[in-house]
């Protein structure tokens, strides 16, 4: 239990030194929502809803390439049937991340409001809670109990549901319990916080994106990209 609140979760602060947002360069603090066509579908990003903003955050700087970059990774296999025919200057051959989408983004250090808390979906506790407490739900989606392979898995459906009732769950005030969630990366369990649109944030500091920028190159490596 989260003491004070009545609520049966593991709730969690962020990082002392405060959360690293990648976001696009002209507006990098964009908060995320699904349309309501999406949130039908099992796709889309893991915790957005229909009503209310998230913004993707990560502990560390590798946390936020290793989620950005994921769509630029190619299979070994993959890359060393199609190389030959991506050939320069007509095409980017696999592998390479364009110098443009370092320009086109930016870094930006974020600081919740120090009385935020995060619902920790990788605690065994919180999923049989949450398991219980959206029983129906998730029958309809055919889920008999929440575990790691839900909140990883691909069916969004599953991890929204557990978004939209933290964002329901209210002090006796009305004030907000839950500003957010606290959740694993798929890509190498990278700390990551996905926080709601009415968290209060600080902006500590913002940079630029360079090829020597911390958590790029050990990312690129991970990933076998080039960094232009």
């Amino acid at each position: 239990m989260n003491e004070g609140t009545g609520l049966e979760a593991c709730l969690i602060p962020a990082p002392e030194d405060g959360v690293w947002r990648l976001g696009k360069a002209k507006e990098p603090l964009k908060y995320n929502k699904i349309s309501p066509e999406d949130d039908r579908r099992s796709g889309g990003n893991r915790w957005s809803l229909v009503s209310y903003g998230t913004l993707y955050c990560a502990s560390e700087l590798d946390g936020c390439f290793a989620e950005a970059l994921a769509p630029f990774r190619v299979e070994p296999g993959l890359r060393a049937i199609i190389g030959d025919d991506w050939q320069e200057p007509y095409y980017m051959t696999p592998g390479n991340l364009p110098q443009d989408w370092r320009t086109r983004h930016t870094l930006v250090r974020l600081q919740p409001a120090k009385e935020a808390r995060f619902l920790d979906v990788d605690d065994e506790q919180n999923l049989r809670m949450l398991s219980l407490e959206l029983k129906q739900q998730l029958a309809e989606l055919g889920v008999d109990g929440l575990t790691a392979e839900h909140i990883q898995g691909p069916n969004r459906r599953v991890t929204r549901q557990i978004a939209a009732w933290a964002i329901a769950q209210r002090t006796a005030e009305q004030g907000r319990l839950i500003h957010g969630i606290a959740y694993r990366s798929r890509f190498g369990m990278r700390q990551c916080w996905a926080i709601f649109s009415d968290v209060d944030l600080e902006e500590v500091e913002s940079q630029p994106i360079w090829p020597e920028t911390d958590g790029l190159r050990s990312v690129a490596e991970e990933y076998g990209l080039t960094i232009r």
